[in-house]
C-alpha cells in the first residue's frame, strides 16, 4: 500500500512538473523579443528587463533635429528651460525675453511702488493647457490689484520640473529679480522626480534631457549631474547604462530595469510576477523616512532658507492632483496621502496655503481638468483665489511684510485704497 501511495504521489509530482515545463515552453514559444532585447508575452514585459533604447533614441534624435526651433531648450544647470521670446501651445503660452511665462518683460530691479511675487514649480505652476490670461499666476495678479494691492507676478514655473529644479531655477535666475514674496507650487508627487536623473526613464515620452539631482551627504545637499549631460550625450549613456556612473542615482532604473529576482531565468515565473505585481512600485519615494521623503523635505528647507537670506518671504502653495481632490471630498473615511508628512511639515514651518480647501466636490469632475489632467480655467481661478486670500492674510499679519517697504508701505492702507 505504501508503494502504491508513493507511486501515486510520484505520478502527481511528475504530472505537475510536466505541466510546468509545457507552460514554460508555451510562454517561450508564444512570446517575442523586440529590437531592444525585451521579451514580451500577452502584453507583459518579462524579466530580465532591458532599456528601450530604440524608443529613447527616437526621442533624442527628434529633439536634436529640431532643437533650433523648440520652445524647450537644454540648460546645463537646470536640465531644460524655456527658450526666451518663444511660444508654446499654438501661441497661447507666451515666453518673454526673460524666459518666463508672460506677455510682457520684466527688469531685474523691482518697481519701487509694486509688490513683486515670483512663482516656482512645475507645469501646474507654469499653467500647461490654458491660455496666458487664464493661468493662476496671471489671475493672482489681477485679483490682488482688484483688492487694492499693486503687484506683479513673475511665473518661473517649467513643465516636468522636480522640486530640485524649481529650487535651482530660483538660485540661477529668480533671486536676481529680487522678489518680495516667493511662492513654491508644491506637487508632492514630484518626490519621485527628485530621484530621477534621466527624464525619459521616468516617462518614456518625456523630454529627452537629463536633470540635476540632489543627494543628502552628511546632512548637506550635494548635486550630481551638474553640469547636466546634454541631449547629444544621452544615447551613449543609455547604450551602456549598466556602466553609467549616473545609473546609481536613477531610481527609475533601479526599480524597473535591473534584474533582482533569482527566478528571472524562468519565463513562466516572470510572467506570474509581471501579472501579479503592482502597476507602480513607489517604495522609497513618498514616506517620511525614505530617501524620497527626506530629500524632498531637505530641498524645501534649503529653498526656504535661501529665500529668507535674500530678504523675501517664502510661501508654499499645495497644488493637488485630481485624485487628491477625490480623496479630500469623496473618501469615507478620509484617507491621508502617503506624503501627508510633507504637507504637515510645510504647514508647521512655513506660510502654507492648502488650495484644495477652495475646491468643491464638483471640481472632481473631468470637465474641469484638461486631457493631460492639468487644471482647466475654472480651477486656475480657484487656485488664484486661494493663493490671493492667503497672501492677503499673510501681509495683514505681518508675516509676509516686505523689508524694502519697511518705512514707506503699509498693507492695511493699500488694501483700503
Amino acid at each position: 500500500m505504501i508503494r502504491r501511495i508513493a507511486a501515486k504521489v510520484l505520478v502527481v509530482f511528475a504530472s505537475f512538473a510536466v505541466a510546468i515545463l509545457l507552460l514554460e515552453a508555451v510562454v517561450r514559444v508564444g512570446g517575442e523579443t523586440d529590437v531592444d532585447g525585451q521579451f514580451r508575452f500577452l502584453g507583459f514585459a518579462l524579466e530580465p528587463y532591458t532599456l528601450q533604447t530604440s524608443q529613447l533614441r527616437a526621442g533624442v534624435q527628434g529633439y536634436v533635429a529640431n532643437k533650433e526651433i523648440s520652445a524647450v531648450i537644454y540648460d546645463e544647470r537646470l536640465g531644460w528651460t524655456y527658450r526666451p521670446d518663444s511660444v508654446r501651445q499654438a501661441g497661447s503660452f507666451t515666453i518673454n525675453s526673460n524666459g518666463i511665462r508672460s506677455t510682457r518683460d520684466f527688469k531685474e530691479e523691482p518697481p519701487a511702488d509694486s509688490l513683486r511675487i515670483a512663482l516656482f514649480g512645475d507645469s501646474f505652476t507654469a499653467g500647461d493647457d490654458v491660455g496666458d490670461d487664464e493661468v493662476w499666476g496671471r489671475q493672482l495678479e489681477i485679483m490682488l490689484k482688484e483688492a487694492g494691492l499693486k503687484a506683479e507676478v513673475l511665473n518661473f514655473g517649467v513643465g516636468a520640473y522636480g522640486m530640485d529644479q524649481a529650487f535651482l531655477r530660483w538660485q540661477e535666475q529668480g533671486k536676481h529679480f529680487a522678489p518680495d514674496i516667493v511662492i513654491f507650487g508644491l506637487q508632492p508627487e514630484n518626490l519621485a522626480r527628485n530621484l530621477n536623473v534621466f527624464r525619459q526613464l521616468m516617462h518614456g515620452s518625456g523630454p529627452p534631457f537629463s536633470k540635476p539631482r540632489f543627494v543628502v551627504d552628511n546632512g548637506e545637499l550635494e548635486l550630481v549631474n551638474s553640469p547636466t549631460l546634454p541631449p547629444e550625450g544621452l544615447m551613449a549613456a543609455f547604450e551602456d547604462f549598466g556602466n553609467q556612473p549616473l545609473a546609481a542615482y536613477e531610481y527609475h532604473y533601479e526599480s524597473r530595469y535591473v534584474v533582482s529576482n533569482w527566478w528571472a531565468t524562468s519565463r513562466l515565473a516572470s510572467l506570474v510576477y509581471a501579472a501579479l505585481k503592482p502597476a507602480h512600485i513607489d517604495i522609497g519615494v513618498y514616506e517620511r523616512d525614505t530617501e524620497g521623503g527626506q530629500l524632498g523635505r531637505s530641498i524645501i528647507d534649503a529653498f526656504a532658507r535661501d529665500v529668507a537670506e535674500n530678504n523675501a518671504a517664502f510661501v508654499v502653495a499645495h497644488l493637488p492632483l485630481q485624485w487628491h481632490i477625490q480623496h479630500f471630498y469623496q473618501a469615507s473615511p478620509p484617507q491621508e496621502p502617503r506624503f501627508q508628512f510633507l504637507l504637515d511639515h510645510c504647514r508647521e514651518n512655513y506660510v502654507y496655503i492648502a488650495t484644495e480647501a477652495y475646491f468643491g466636490a464638483e471640481y472632481v469632475a473631468d470637465e474641469h481638468w484638461t486631457a493631460t489632467k492639468h487644471y482647466g480655467p475654472e480651477i486656475h481661478a480657484l487656485v488664484a483665489e486661494a493663493v490671493g486670500q492667503g497672501l492677503i492674510d499673510c501681509l495683514a499679519s505681518g508675516a509676509c511684510h516686505p523689508p524694502r517697504f519697511e518705512s514707506g508701505w503699509n498693507w492695511g492702507e493699500s488694501h483700503e485704497t
